[in-house]
């Protein structure tokens, strides 16, 4: 059978899109204008907090903003419904929070006997461990770990972005299709510099050429492990270590992390000015609690500079070190580690074609039976 010309793809995107999400889906857009099959995006999410994202059509099918999560499951479900009911769209795609944006689109997938593809990019199975309170961790254990597992079974297929999340996407559904495609990487904007042009770019920030350069990027948050990189810093601080900590990024730790020696606090930084922090480090350290594949680590190899994590998701994927104790951290900060070559399967030819034929395999899926 041949190739269909044209795909039109139906994304998930709710009420606001992630920077992250963002950036996921631009990238995925310019890999496939390469390539033979013409695919159209739309983007399903809320009317009046639209984003622009290039070469998407932005659609609003009636996306409510609700804060509970019933309620959030209820409009999603109903828009992606809509919007697949009133056009002619082969596939529908959800990109992020998994539980929530897949439950909705598999279940309007089968109203509508629309294929779905789903994707698992955190650790979302998890995620209850981190709530605060007994109330919350039960709801959040039923959010993800019950609604979370109809789109583990039902959908047509499953991207997920390295072996830890095949595994876990597998141990609820052993028959489903699971694809390990992880997201791309904007090549153009990080790559390596000279040792040069490292120099100038350390000059241009205003950052020492003496001392050794770590640097965090993520909220700044329990979660994202801001306690053990304060810890660290206090600790390296007794030792006199001749090092400055970059942290950016906002969150409710802002406060204590200005006041923690070593550490400079620098706020958000805008995504395409990081390739200039990323070259002034010496080393990328992400002390994060719960990850899928973090960009911040491809980033960073992508732009040569080493990096470790905490030992979660399928970071070691992109880690040059990972960890499992938290109380090494200030030792492993003061090695030495090479940069990790990303691979073929970060190649621009791979993921064009792993990201093509998921699409078509599954907006063509019906053909075949």
């Amino acid at each position: 059978m041949n190739s269909p010309q044209k795909i039109r793809v139906g994304v998930l995107g709710g009420t606001r899109l992630p920077g992250n999400v963002e950036t996921f889906l631009r990238n995925v857009s310019s890999l496939l204008k390469d390539h033979p099959v013409e695919f159209e995006f739309d983007l399903l999410i809320r009317g009046d907090d639209t984003q622009s994202v290039p070469d998407f059509n932005e659609i609003d099918p009636g996306i409510d903003d609700t804060t509970r999560a019933l309620s959030t499951l209820k409009t999603l479900t109903t828009a992606a419904t809509q919007y697949s009911t009133n056009h002619p769209v082969d596939v529908l795609f959800q990109v992020t929070k998994f539980p929530v944006h897949g439950f909705a689109v598999t279940v309007a997938g089968l109203r509508t006997n629309t294929p779905v593809i789903t994707r698992f990019a955190g650790d979302n199975f998890r995620e209850h461990v981190f709530s605060g309170w007994t109330t919350g961790k039960a709801r959040t254990f039923t959010l993800n770990n019950l609604v979370g597992t109809i789109p583990a079974r039902l959908s047509d297929a499953t991207i997920v972005l390295g072996p830890h999340g095949h595994n876990e996407i597998k141990k609820r559904n052993n028959d489903s299709d699971v694809r390990i495609i992880p997201q791309p990487i904007n090549f153009e904007q990080f790559q390596p510099v000279s040792k040069r042009g490292r120099a100038e770019i350390r000059k241009h920030l205003g950052i020492s050429r003496d001392k050794r350069v770590l640097l965090t990027v993520g909220r700044l948050s329990e979660r994202k492990g801001m306690f053990d990189l304060m810890a660290a810093a206090k600790s390296l601080a007794d030792s006199e270590a001749e090092i400055r900590w970059y942290v950016v990024g906002e969150g409710p730790l802002q406060e204590k992390l200005e006041q923690t020696p070593l550490v400079v606090s620098t706020g958000r930084i805008p995504h395409k000015k990081m390739s200039d922090y990323y070259h002034a480090a010496d080393l990328v350290v992400h002390p994060s609690l719960i990850e899928g594949l973090p960009n911040v680590l491809l980033e960073a190899a992508a732009c040569g500079t080493p990096t470790i994590s905490r030992n979660v998701g399928d970071a070691s994927i992109a880690a040059s070190e990972t960890y499992e104790n938290p109380s090494c951290l200030k030792q492993l900060v003061l090695a030495d580690y090479d940069p990790v070559d990303l691979g073929d399967q970060f190649s621009e030819d791979s993921l064009r074609k792993n990201y093509a034929d998921v699409l078509v395999d599954v907006a063509t899926e019906n053909e075949h039976e």
